[in-house]
């Protein structure tokens, strides 16, 4: 397909395929890449659902403000974000992760302010 294109060079056709171009952005990545003085928010909903991988993607975010894209590059943020994560505790989250937000129980509402 390359060579029918006329493209013969195999690191500039990596080159083109692994670019800008191709990159489909996704909530965390156009997070990332918002206007410089304006945080974005993560809004991230019952972490203990997702597996180890999501983890150590989300490590990344939290520890460097950032994500590295295999055949991309690294991608970081213009400005910090503001990261909200829930969690049902039907799982332990991993303690590298713990370790860098602020726990916060909710309990369940009284009965009795539930019918008021």
């Amino acid at each position: 397909m390359a060579e029918a294109a006329g493209v013969s060079d195999r690191d500039r056709l990596e080159h083109d395929i692994f670019s800008e171009r191709y990159l489909i952005r996704r909530p965390v990545l156009q997070a990332l890449q918002s206007a410089p003085g304006r945080a974005p928010v993560f809004l991230i909903d019952e972490l203990d659902r997702t597996d180890e991988a999501f983890e150590a993607f989300l490590l990344e975010v939290l520890s460097d403000f950032q994500v590295t894209i295999p055949e991309f590059g690294t991608v970081k943020a213009a400005e910090p974000p503001i990261v909200i994560v829930t969690s049902n505790r039907t799982r332990e989250v991993h303690d590298a992760l713990k370790r860098r937000c602020l726990y916060h129980w909710v309990d369940y509402p009284k009965a009795a302010d539930e019918l008021a």
